[in-house]
């Protein structure tokens, strides 16, 4: 939310505005950008598009799918097992099934799904999303 001339003096405030609000990470909901924001509206709201914050993940392992929502040119991985699928974001919610049973794999069954998007965020479910918790 800084052009690269003025980060050095907008990122610091940004954050010390935003951890006096309570705010600790990187993504947020609101749609409003922060007093300081340099960036122009329409870029604002690019950026908005290109983080994770709208991305909806349901496991459904009992369905063998996963229900997502995530922003055009994001990334959408799935596993099942060792087995993987890759699909892009388009923007609108949709049902993906999960990789069929490698019978040669001995890990089936441990499955989840994960969403990178071009600005470099990530949400993920299974294994990835109880790593992804882990606070530092």
């Amino acid at each position: 939310m800084a052009t690269a001339p003025l980060a050095p003096d907008l990122v610091p405030r940004m954050w010390r505005a935003a951890r006096a609000l309570g705010v600790d990470a990187p993504d947020w909901s609101g749609t409003t950008p922060p007093g300081d924001c340099a960036l122009p509206p329409d870029r604002y709201r690019a950026l908005l598009a290109e983080r994770a914050t709208g991305v909806h993940l349901d496991l459904r392992e009992d369905d063998g799918a996963v229900r997502v929502a995530a922003p055009p040119g994001s990334v959408i991985r799935l596993w099942n097992g060792s087995v993987t699928t890759l699909h892009s974001g388009d923007g609108e919610a949709t049902t993906l099934l999960l990789p069929p049973d490698d019978p040669s794999d001995n890990s089936p069954g441990n499955s989840g799904a994960a969403v990178f998007t071009r600005g470099g965020d990530r949400l993920g479910t299974g294994w990835l999303g109880a790593y992804a918790a882990i606070r530092r």
